[in-house]
Parts: C-alpha cells; sequence; structure tokens
C-alpha cells in the first residue's frame, strides 16, 4: 500500500529509557559461563552493550507520561491544545482499556481530546505515522500525540533466559512520544506498508492471550514448546525477511518518491541486530555517515522505538538546532510480519531531546 500526504509533519520528539541500565560485559560469568569468545561474538554481530530494564511497577504509561512532561514543560507544547493521543504498543498496561485512554488521564487532557491504541512492534513508529498523518491530513485533527514503545523485559522472556544461559535477550524498554501536527505549508509524505501473515509463525507470542493454538495449526518446529508469556522466534527466517524486504521497500519508496538516495540526509532503520542494519547499507550502498548504526548497542532492541531514539540522538536539536531542512527515510520491520517505509521532512523547526533516563521520584 501506498499513499502521500501534503499537510502533517513531525514538530517534536523525545525518547525515554528507565533508569536499570544492563552491561553485557556483567554477565560473562552467569549468562556467558566465563565464554569470553561466545561475548565477543555477540558483542560484534548483534551490536549490544547496554540495555534498560524497566523494574516491576513501571510500565508503559509511566515512561510516556515522563516523555510527554519534557514537551509540556521543555517544548513548550500546551495540553489543551492536543486533538488525539495514541499508544502503539504490544505491552499495554492493561488489557482493558487501552493504554492511551489510562494515560489521557494520567495527563490530565481535555475529554475532547480521543484516545485509542495501535497494537504494533518495530514497524509501529512508521505505522504509527501513516495512520495519523491521516487523520491529520482529512482535517479531523490538528494535534496528536503519538506514543511508540514497550516494556518487553517484563514478559517472561527475560525470567527464562535466566534459566537457559545459552540465550541471549537482547531487548531494551524504551518508549517514545512526538508531536505530529498539521501544517499549512506544504511538506510532503511519502509512505509504503505492507505485511505477510503467513509467515506470522516465524515470530509471535503464541500463548496468553484469549487463543489457545494447537501444534498442527503452524508448520513450525518448536514453537509449541515456549512458555507462557515466551515469545517465539526463527532467528535465521527473520534475518532473511529483514535483509531480503527492507532492500526492496527502500528502493521502491525511493521510486514513488521521484528521489534519489544521494537526495536523503538521512535513513533511520529499525535497529533489531547490528548485523541486519549492516546487511541492509551493503545491500543498497548506502553512506554509514547517513545511516546510524549504534542504537542497539546502548539501549538494546527497544522495538518500535529504535527509529525515534536514532533520531534523538542523532540530532538532538534542543541543543544544536537544524539550520536547514532534512530530508529522511524511516524504515521499520518486524512481527507481522510487517514492513512500513517513509520518506519526510523535518523542518528548521523539528525539536528532539537526546534520550532521557526515567526519573520515577520527579
Amino acid at each position: 500500500m501506498k499513499t502521500s500526504f501534503s499537510h502533517a509533519k513531525i514538530s517534536a520528539m523525545a525518547m525515554v529509557v528507565p533508569q536499570n541500565r544492563y552491561n553485557i560485559d556483567d554477565e560473562l560469568h552467569t549468562r556467558y559461563q566465563g565464554d569470553i569468545k561466545k561475548l565477543n561474538r555477540i558483542k560484534k554481530s548483534v551490536g549490544l552493550q547496554y540495555k534498560y530494564i524497566v523494574d516491576e511497577e513501571t510500565s508503559v504509561s509511566d515512561l510516556a507520561e515522563y516523555g510527554a512532561n519534557i514537551l509540556f514543560n521543555e517544548y513548550g507544547l500546551d495540553k489543551n491544545t492536543i486533538d488525539a493521543i495514541v499508544v502503539i504498543t504490544q505491552t499495554p498496561d492493561f488489557f482493558i482499556p487501552a493504554t492511551a485512554c489510562y494515560l489521557h488521564g494520567k495527563l490530565d487532557l481535555p475529554q475532547t481530546t480521543l484516545a485509542f491504541d495501535i497494537n504494533q512492534s518495530c514497524a509501529g513508529f512508521v505505522y504509527g505515522l501513516y495512520t495519523l498523518f491521516s487523520m491529520i491530513e482529512n482535517g479531523g485533527c490538528k494535534r496528536i500525540l503519538m506514543v511508540c514503545g514497550d516494556t518487553s523485559s517484563k514478559s517472561a522472556t527475560e525470567k527464562m533466559h535466566e534459566k537457559n544461559k545459552f540465550k541471549t535477550n537482547i531487548t531494551g524498554d524504551g518508549v517514545s512520544i512526538s508531536l505530529l501536527e498539521y501544517t499549512q505549508e506544504k511538506m510532503q509524505s511519502f509512505f509504503e506498508l505492507g505485511n505477510d501473515g503467513k509467515s506470522v509463525k516465524y515470530l509471535f507470542k503464541p500463548f496468553g492471550a484469549f487463543k489457545n493454538p494447537k501444534p498442527h495449526e503452524f508448520d513450525e518446529p518448536e514453537w509449541y514448546n515456549t512458555e507462557p508469556k515466551e515469545s517465539y522466534m526463527n532467528g535465521l527466517e527473520i534475518f532473511n525477511f529483514a535483509t531480503q524486504k527492507e532492500p526492496e521497500a527502500f528502493e521502491s519508496i525511493l521510486e514513488y518518491a521521484k528521489c534519489k538516495k544521494e537526495d536523503l540526509d538521512y535513513i533511520f532503520l529499525h535497529q533489531a541486530n547490528k548485523s541486519i542494519v549492516d546487511t541492509i547499507i551493503k545491500k543498497l550502498k548506502l553512506d554509514p555517515l547517513k545511516t546510524p548504526n549504534d542504537t542497539i548497542t546502548k539501549y538494546g532492541n527497544v522495538n518500535g522505538a529504535t527509529i525515534p531514539a536514532t533520531i534523538c540522538d542523532t540530532l538532538d536539536t534542543a541543543t544544536n538546532p537544524l539550520s536547514k531542512k532534512l530530508k529522511v527515510e524511516l524504515g521499520g520491520f518486524g512481527a507481522g510480519l510487517s514492513w512500513a517505509n517513509a520518506i519526510l521532512e523535518l523542518d528548521q523547526n523539528f525539536w528532539c531531546k537526546q534520550t532521557q533516563i526515567y526519573k520515577k521520584d520527579l
């Protein structure tokens, strides 16, 4: 599916990670049982060094509330002007109601502000932009707060990996908060999104919701042996999907937007794994200086929030304002199996702040 918009933009952005930082080096004699070669192999291929993990009490809404207050207090956003708040996550605070509804109350937003969730993961940031740009373009909303991120460590996966030392959990926790706005000035954006539902079996969480799948329903070995709340992933299939589909989608969005890759100021890709992004960079012959690839090293795989985390850390316009308008490409891919790409502009007034550490007591 392809579409374009002319009067919607990202105006501001903040990224928040929890306080608890873990260094993979500290796991040498626990998870890696003293195997320094394996530890170094993980650091080199996956790119993992640090990850930030929430405690038992902290949830997506807590991180999002902290980030929203950065926009209110530092960017100067008036909460009474927000027409909608949307949360894109696969780790909601509750099954009922939507996390956006709960966050709406925590932020004391007007009752005229609509609220809903979108269940998306690694492609969620771009899926969210497409959905909310549509709402802005049709005139229904002028200002929308978009939250994107997860607290994936709160699932049983982390606990299971503590028992299975041969597994490496690269997931980190983090949430982004973006202000999307109507702009009278023409700012062209282009989107292409897709999904391969027949490949759901390669990355999914089979148990814990309201379906109880049987062994014959997915012809994929081992998935049925996963524990409740634990995710199943066929790593090779996901690697192949990402390194084949994203280059195809990148070339397609360039053609649709009538844009050359040399015209892009930055390419911000989902950073699930350093090797995946390095492979995509090599296949597409991208400029590594325009394609940052160190987010997983600093924060682990923060799912849909890797793209905004990379934007915030690369640009940090709160400290270094832009000197010109930027043209950027965004590429997300993951569970679904879903993919989403966009080419859009960040105007000279775009505001973002380097990734912030959540401070619970403030």
